[in-house]
């Protein structure tokens, strides 16, 4: 298991969704053990997402134009509980890659979701609100990093509609898998970073943007019942201008990985987060 700090925090965001799930309507009786239990060795785990879950420049890269890792959280999570691992996230993916849009010659993600799945995680949502785009423009300090509240609002709307189908098509295709919903590490921290080569204009654009999505993911996992795993609720001093061994997301400039993604150091702890949370 990697980053202890933060197995207690992962620990109560499990119980949490437990607890919201006996509140929608499971029995009280029902137990933690019960409903996340230890997977099997060699039990089938699909991983689903775009670049905050591929893990793009980190080594070591996968052929083809996902820029996959074989050192995303994925992969850690798969090594650290014996599992037999499909990964299909793609830098790039939108919801809709996952769902019913071929990305490129990549079919769309569900398709690697069969009967025999024990274990789905899914990291996505970005693309769909331009979040990545909108950093790397504020990141250049360009004409483009400006903000439409009404867009944006509607623009995240939609997503949570686009999770709750997805999570049910999930579950239509293996209704037995436990399901984890990872949401994205927080980019912009409470104080001025200046990895992120953003202006004050920069910092307000991109954090709601950052903040919106993150209250879709809650408002998603809570409504569908799926297990949480929630590295941007820690996030405050993890942020691109933490010291090295504690930057769980980069700034505008990296050595290993890509700009304004989870770093090897974040995709751990997204790792760590998803098996306490399986732990219980």
């Amino acid at each position: 298991m990697r980053g202890p700090g933060s197995l207690v925090v992962a620990g109560l965001i499990g119980v949490a969704t437990l607890t919201a799930a006996c509140s929608s309507g499971t029995s009280n009786s029902t137990t933690t053990s019960t409903l996340v239990g230890h997977l099997k060795t060699g039990a089938k785990y699909v991983a689903l997402g775009s670049s905050y879950a591929a893990g793009p420049g980190i080594p070591t890269q996968s052929a083809g134009a996902c820029t996959r890792s074989s050192q995303n959280y994925p992969s850690l999570v798969a090594a650290e509980l014996k599992l037999t691992l499909v990964d299909v996230t793609c830098s790039g993916a939108t919801t809709a890659n996952v769902l019913t849009t071929p990305q490129g010659a990549n079919p769309p993600q569900i398709s690697a979701v069969t009967n025999d799945t024990s274990l789905v995680t899914f990291t996505v949502g970005g693309n769909d609100i331009g979040y990545t785009a909108m950093a790397f423009s504020c990141g250049a300090q360009s004409a483009a990093c400006a903000s439409d509240p009404t867009q944006l609002a509607s623009s995240l709307a939609t997503l949570k509609t686009s999770l709750t189908t997805m999570v049910s098509a999930i579950r239509s295709k293996a209704p037995m898998a436990k399901i984890i919903l990872v949401t994205y590490p927080r980019l912009v921290p409470p104080t001025t970073c200046a990895a992120l080569n953003f202006t004050s204009e920069g910092d307000r654009v991109v954090a709601s943007m950052g903040q919106g999505l993150e209250q879709v993911f809650l408002e998603a996992a809570k409504s569908t019942n799926v297990l949480l795993a929630d590295p941007y609720v820690l996030g405050k001093t993890h942020g691109p201008c933490a010291p090295a061994s504690l930057r769980w997301i980069a700034g505008q400039t990296v050595t290993v990985g890509f700009p304004y993604h989870p770093t090897p150091v974040g995709h751990e702890e997204m790792a760590t987060l998803t098996e306490q949370v399986l732990h219980g």
